[in-house]
């Protein structure tokens, strides 16, 4: 199949756990032989004036305010994919409902998922399909590391990541040691956990070195302001053997489906996850 990818930021202009996912789905399906486009918020319109077998949408915050115009092409394609790795917020309700209704399979992360967009936006959401993020479990596994990190945090440090809690449970619990391994918006400066003696901010770490980290922390701590519809750190973070998720475990899908399910179904679901993904498109 000829497909565009379309999403407001590859893999190469910003890490994330989005643009991770993408990245391992797109590289799945060039593997199987589809010859895919990757467009992104400064690609060209032109793009959308070829042919396309077809078109999946994924982020488009910044697209969709930059171009609407790209947006009335994603609706209009006769086979349109989505996949959704947040909350969708940022369109106008009646867009949003377009967007969704247009899209012959709805990719969703979790139930946690599907179930907050149900409850926030009404039950117009069909054609739903729950594949997790892709997870290598030859990477991300429990091992017998010694414990020598109390709680850690790696990812993003954003508002909505809920930083400002992150900082607020480290000063009521002066007991726990919390080691920080991550980048940070310009929002928000390291410089917050200064006279937090009990913080340690490490700055980001390869992708590939996290694992090793996991294998050797008690717990993670996240609290996000918004509902996290799977959160890859704590999905990577139980493969690895952490024993406790601190802050708001209830709003974060990976976990939830991890307490659903039990160790050795997600850790299937996650290693599986691409080739599930372009199992059920290739149904179509």
């Amino acid at each position: 199949m000829r497909v565009l990818f379309v999403s407001d930021y590859t893999l190469e202009q910003q890490l994330g756990g989005a643009q991770v996912s993408n990245d391992l789905i797109i590289k799945k399906g060039r593997d199987l032989g589809h010859e895919i486009i990757e467009h992104h918020k400064d690609s060209s319109v032109v793009d959308f004036l070829s042919s396309y077998d077809l078109l999946v949408s994924s982020n488009l915050e910044v697209i969709s305010r930059a171009a609407p115009n790209k947006l009335d092409f994603i609706l209009k394609h006769p086979n349109h994919i989505r996949v959704e790795h947040d909350s969708c917020s940022y369109l106008e309700s009646s867009r949003r409902q377009e967007l969704f209704e247009s899209s012959k399979i709805n990719f969703f992360l979790s139930d946690f998922h599907v179930s907050f967009f149900r409850e926030c936006y009404g039950d117009f959401f069909k054609n739903i399909e729950i594949v997790y993020d892709p997870i290598d479990t030859e990477v991300f596994y429990e091992g017998t590391e010694e414990k020598k990190y109390d709680i850690v945090y790696c990812g993003y440090l954003h508002a909505l990541k809920g930083v400002r809690r992150l900082v607020e449970y480290a000063t009521a619990n002066p007991h726990r040691s919390i080691d920080i391994f991550g980048w940070h918006c310009p929002q928000t400066s390291p410089s917050i956990f200064d006279n937090i003696g009990n913080v340690n901010y490490n700055g980001p770490k390869p992708h590939g070195e996290i694992a090793a980290i996991f294998r050797a922390s008690q717990a993670i701590y996240h609290e996000p302001i918004v509902n996290e519809p799977f959160c890859r750190m704590v999905a990577e973070g139980l493969l690895c053997g952490v024993r406790e998720v601190i802050g708001a475990p209830e709003k974060i899908g990976s976990y939830l489906e991890f307490q659903k399910v039990g160790r050795e179904e997600f850790a299937r679901q996650c290693s599986h996850a691409t080739e599930n993904f372009w199992n059920k498109i290739e149904t179509l």
